[in-house]
């Protein structure tokens, strides 16, 4: 093991790392531990940012509020110390970084499971999130929760771009954009503009998991259909309740790969959410859920183009394009 990564746990969890069981050495990295006092935790590694803090804070809240994911122990605190620079791998190990710059959050290891959309229906997994947000923190009382994670990042302020400045330019849709279907493009900027207009300024921040989809939970054996357990606290972000509905009403069946629901799932979604929160969605609220979700899939779309090549998002936009989009009224 690293033994950067098993004196944090000394420092931080009262106990040091003593063996891995999972986990791949990455600028972002998740490593499962066990501990020299007999405990299994899982550390999550990443560049620091100041959203992580408020990440951490709802994540400690909604656990505390009952709902299934793993305990916070520990963090975002930095991976080393001290007044001079720390070399630590990174990048699949081919590059060095100051390890004082990586953040580390600990939470409780809850069992490998698999990641399904399980039991629940479109209609419980809508009434799950708008639960979820229910019990969270009020915006107000967090530290920032920004920048939006990229996905949700459609108001950057980069002249001449669709997609928000990536990471590298691996990751660049921009850099693609002649072997895309021109629709998927044509989506993302009518969906950003609806997203952009003054009238969606005008509705309240909430705090929520912004990334709430089959993929980022796992069912883990037991009675019955085994238990769900919600992962991915760093992507919470503040927005209005209804782009993380209509985020995560387009994408929550995604498993093993990004998928797109069907429009029928994403009203099910929808009407869950409403029904548990216990008001209708506005006019307006309508309109923004279907722009969010056909942000984000012109965004899933176009990094399908990245990877392997035009996949079941990308066919799913182009077939449900127009009515996402005359829902949005984009």
């Amino acid at each position: 093991m690293d033994a950067l990564l098993v004196d944090w746990c000394d420092r931080h969890l009262g106990s040091p790392a003593v063996a891995q069981f999972f986990g791949l050495q990455r600028l972002s990295a998740v490593h499962g531990v066990a501990l020299a006092d007999g405990r299994d935790v899982v550390l999550k590694v990443r560049g620091a940012q100041p959203r992580q803090v408020a990440c951490g804070l709802v994540h400690a809240a909604l656990w505390q509020a009952g709902i299934p994911c793993p305990e916070p122990l520990a963090g975002p605190a930095p991976l080393a110390q001290g007044s001079e620079p720390v070399l630590a791998a990174g990048g699949e190990g081919h590059e060095w970084v100051d390890a004082r710059g990586l953040a580390v959050s600990a939470e409780t290891w809850e069992g490998e499971g698999q990641a399904s959309v399980g039991p629940m229906s479109a209609h419980d997994w809508g009434a799950l999130l708008a639960r979820m947000v229910g019990l969270a923190p009020a915006v107000a009382s967090l530290p920032t929760l920004a920048p939006n994670v990229p996905w949700l990042h459609w108001d950057h302020t980069e002249p001449g771009r669709i997609w928000p400045p990536p990471a590298s330019l691996r990751w660049d849709p921009h850099r693609v954009l002649d072997g895309m279907d021109p629709r998927i493009p044509e989506v993302a900027r009518r969906a950003r503009a609806r997203l952009a207009a003054a009238d969606v300024a005008t509705l309240p921040a909430v705090a929520a998991h912004g990334d709430f989809e089959a993929q980022n939970c796992r069912w883990v054996p037991g009675p019955a259909d085994g238990r769900l357990v919600i992962h991915d606290w760093d992507s919470v972000v503040a927005l209005p309740e209804a782009v993380v509905a209509g985020n995560s009403a387009m994408a929550f069946v995604s498993v093993d790969d990004v998928d797109i629901s069907t429009i029928e799932q994403n009203d099910a979604f929808l009407a869950g959410y409403a029904e548990q929160r216990g008001r209708p969605w506005s006019a307006l609220e309508w309109q923004v859920a279907h722009a969010a979700g056909a942000w984000v899939a012109a965004y899933n779309a176009a990094f399908e183009h990245l990877k392997d090549g035009p996949a079941a998002v990308s066919v799913g936009l182009l077939e449900q394009a127009d009515e996402r989009l005359g829902r949005a009224g984009a």
